[in-house]
């Protein structure tokens, strides 16, 4: 039997646990996105007893659970899985903040629930058990090199119009640059699958861990990769989102991580090996009802933004209306309509 680069096919099994894969993923993002809220409502309302509660499920149970999704799904599946992040937050809204379900936020959350579904259904669904030696075979492929240099040119791409891009432009920029650095979980992925690998293998048994991999240096070089991406995409959102507001960053952030997630799922882990044309194409086509879905939502965000400007300068303009004097006198300012005094004439004795 031949061996494809950087997978031992004699461990590569069908997973058909890959949706309990989403529905952990799908959790992680309701638990990150109702801390967030947490914090946000203990900082407005100076509640402190809300700060632990929101401390817990940020720190500890989005990534918990985000982690063990790893274990159960590739890459490629759990990656776009990020977008229910906004759909949890428009969901809760109404409860939390007391805003309107629009339709735009209706429509735009179902696309991107449907799509979440449908890159569980498309995505690959195969599980492999590798060695140390793999992975790095797998990491130093010629596709993975080509996707590196590809990156470090969109990295350069990013930081040029971030200098000199009007602010618009640069607070974009940084969103989605941020977003890119957290797609990239391969590491990430490397090591939940090394530590399930160890704790499954059984003597007899093929296995890509006949060998402890963590008595190598190379899973604790992973956990620092995947540490340092997520600590500094965390650092450019915190940056984007003193730019723009908060829903309009967060979907450009949410929507540039599917897609370096997906990505580097299939390119770097070589996840779309094996997978038919058919359903790569689908797969592909799920992606894009999510960033449709991601699109319709921050559109409608502008708009309901733009109309509450509007409304709040009809009502001042309606309060300054309301201020005139019943015996229609106009009411003057002291200084504000004098003419200026005309300039003084240096040659005058």
């Amino acid at each position: 039997m031949e061996m494809m680069p950087g997978r031992l096919l004699a461990t590569a099994t069908t997973n058909n646990l890959w949706w309990v894969g989403v529905l952990l993923d799908a959790v992680a993002t309701l638990a990150g996105t109702a801390g967030k809220q947490l914090l946000r409502h203990a900082s407005v309302t100076k509640k402190l007893r809300y700060y632990p509660l929101g401390l817990v499920c940020t720190a500890m149970i989005d990534p918990a659970f985000d982690i063990s999704a790893y274990s159960f799904a590739a890459q490629s599946i759990i990656a776009p899985c990020a977008g229910m992040v906004v759909v949890w937050n428009v969901l809760l809204a109404p409860i939390t903040l007391g805003e309107q379900l629009t339709w735009t936020r209706k429509l735009g959350a179902l696309l991107i629930c449907l799509g979440t579904i449908c890159v569980g259904l498309f995505g690959n669904h195969s599980e492999v058990d590798r060695t140390v030696a793999e992975y790095l075979e797998l990491f130093a492929r010629g596709a993975s090199l080509v996707y590196y240099f590809l990156f470090v040119l969109w990295s350069a791409v990013c930081w040029h119009f971030y200098k000199r891009g009007s602010p618009y432009v640069s607070g974009f920029f940084v969103g989605a640059y941020g977003g890119s650095l957290a797609g990239n979980m391969f590491t990430t992925k490397a090591v939940v699958e090394m530590l399930e690998c160890l704790a499954t293998s059984e003597e007899g048994v093929p296995s890509g861990c006949e060998q402890n991999p963590f008595l190598t240096p190379w899973p604790y070089l992973f956990i620092l990769i995947s540490l340092t991406l997520a600590c500094v995409s965390l650092y450019l959102l915190a940056l984007g989102l003193t730019k723009f507001e908060a829903l309009y960053m967060i979907t450009v952030f949410e929507g540039f991580m599917i897609i370096s997630g997906a990505i580097s799922g299939n390119v770097v882990m070589y996840e779309a090996e094996g997978q038919p044309l058919y359903m790569l194409v689908l797969y592909s086509l799920a992606i894009l009802l999510i960033l449709l879905g991601l699109y319709i939502l921050c559109r409608g965000e502008q708009r309901l933004a733009v109309d509450r400007a509007s409304r709040t300068d009809a009502d001042d303009v309606g309060m300054l209306a309301n201020q005139t004097p019943p015996d229609g006198s106009v009411v003057e300012i002291p200084g504000a309509f004098e003419p200026a005094s005309p300039p003084r004439d240096e040659t005058a004795g």
